[in-house]
């Protein structure tokens, strides 16, 4: 989840030294790459189910707690857990997993 989030960090293939010449291309082991098979895989829909339900519920779709499995309502806490940090990484002067 964290990388999810941070993805323009992973890497830039206008910069990557080991890209191929070819319009943005990416390298034979790059992390994006990485990055997508994760997503692909069981946890990465995991996270994709969770951030749909969060995109339901922002929008005032109503679904129970009874309706939200317990592996879903974990990732949605893990997800706005990542996002609060993202943001606090954000801000001057905060940063940091640990904020001062």
């Amino acid at each position: 989840m964290h990388w999810a989030l941070r993805r323009e960090e992973l890497c830039d293939p206008g910069l990557c030294p080991d890209a191929p010449e070819d319009d943005d291309q990416r390298c034979d082991h790059c992390p994006l790459d990485r990055l997508d098979a994760a997503q692909c895989a069981e946890k990465g829909l995991l996270i994709r189910r969770a951030l749909d339900l969060m995109g339901a519920l922002k929008l005032g779709v109503h679904i129970g707690l009874d309706e939200i499995r317990a592996d879903e309502f974990c990732a949605i806490l893990i997800i706005a857990e990542e996002r609060d940090l993202l943001e606090r990484e954000k801000t001057p002067g905060v940063g940091g997993r640990y904020p001062r």
